[in-house]
């Protein structure tokens, strides 16, 4: 039986936007109800003209003493944000939580019992829709060696919202770069070649919120077939950027991707639907 000493801090790094209320207060209370009490919690709002999140972000401030609230000055977007995490964590440990998820109680507690052999740990979840309902189980391979072969052959399979690692990693890496909508991916395939460890918790341990109206087709595209390029140039990732991946993106290579992507997805998109008025029904 592994065992979670309580005396490492641990710092949560959770972004905010326009997120609604109750979806704001359920990631939050989970995060306050976590088993592993030695939290640093950094909430950063991106929006500065959200008045409800910011009234609710000082609220839970005052509440609990380990919370600390910030607010961007203008719209810093999801990467530079989280980097502005980064720099004010206070713990050796970084958590990662979206503010419309949901973490077990017992999240941190079951990550914490493999740091000292890990660089980074993620976990299975649950994808739930707007409503909290379950959707779907999400299971994703759990060995480190399991991991990598299936990052290096198919997609990301350590799910960022589900994230715990060593605040050490982030800084050998620079933390995430303005990459695109998958700084994530990138930060794990960088990850690989510096020879971090991953390990993927079994158990069930956040629920992962999807808007199945939320995100454009486009922005699918851009992660799919960016995450894909990414992968297939790890060798050089650190001189790819932004602007390569577009080029790529509309070369006639790119294109033709784009399009056995589109039919993927719509198929996929009936699937999720079908899901929906089931539960519905």
């Amino acid at each position: 039986m592994r065992k979670c000493n309580n005396d490492r801090l641990v710092s949560f790094i959770i972004p905010c936007y326009r997120e609604s209320e109750i979806q704001f207060r359920q990631s939050i209370d989970s995060v306050l109800a976590q088993t592993y009490t030695n939290l640093d919690v950094v909430i950063i709002l991106d929006d500065p003209n959200n008045m409800e999140l910011k009234s609710l972000g000082i609220q839970y401030s005052k509440q609990d003493e380990r919370i600390r609230f910030f607010v961007n000055e203008q719209n810093l977007k999801l990467t530079n944000t989280l980097n502005k995490g980064l720099q004010l964590a206070k713990g050796d440990i970084i958590a990662r939580l979206d503010s419309d998820d949901i973490a077990s109680p017992q999240r941190i507690e079951k990550q914490m019992q493999y740091i000292d052999e890990y660089d980074l740990i993620s976990s299975n979840f649950a994808l739930i829709n707007e409503d909290g309902n379950i959707i779907q189980h999400r299971k994703f391979p759990e060995t480190d060696k399991d991991i990598k072969e299936f990052m290096l052959n198919s997609m990301d399979c350590m799910f960022h919202t589900t994230w715990l690692g060593k605040k050490s990693l982030f800084t050998q890496l620079n933390g995430y770069r303005n990459i695109g909508p998958f700084e994530d991916y990138d930060f794990l395939l960088r990850g690989i070649n510096v020879g971090a460890r991953y390990y993927n918790v079994q158990d069930e341990l956040t629920q992962y919120r999807i808007n199945l109206q939320g995100i454009s087709q486009t922005n699918k595209a851009l992660q799919h077939l960016g995450s894909e390029y990414l992968r297939t140039n790890i060798k050089k990732i650190e001189k790819i950027d932004a602007g390569e991946i577009e080029e790529y993106l509309n070369s006639p290579l790119g294109k033709k991707h784009l399009k056995s992507f589109d039919t993927y997805c719509n198929i996929k998109n009936k699937i999720l639907v079908s899901c929906k008025m089931n539960l519905n029904s």
